[in-house]
């Protein structure tokens, strides 16, 4: 069974493209998960998880990544305007 891991994402409008700010596995990966509250929006995707993994932590995302990230960025935009919450 594989082992479970969580990277965290960070985007700022104008900082140019989304950074991995977190890495974890295993218990790390559960504990980051156990500390998210409502403002960290969790999405469930293996494969992305992947390929962000080999991301260095406070490194942008490389370019074969973008159209999945502005595609889950606009979902994360979405259910925050669903939900009434604005990103400073």
């Amino acid at each position: 069974m594989d082992e479970k891991r969580v990277v965290g994402i960070a985007y700022e409008l104008d900082a140019g493209a989304p950074r991995v700010i977190l890495k974890g596995s295993g218990k790390e990966a559960e504990a980051a998960l156990a500390r998210a509250d409502d403002s960290v929006h969790v999405v469930k995707d293996a494969k992305l998880v992947r390929d962000l993994y080999r991301v260095p932590i406070d490194a942008p995302i490389g370019r074969e990544l973008f159209p999945v990230m502005a595609a889950l960025l606009v979902h994360v935009m979405r259910v925050d305007i669903e939900e009434g919450r604005t990103r400073e």
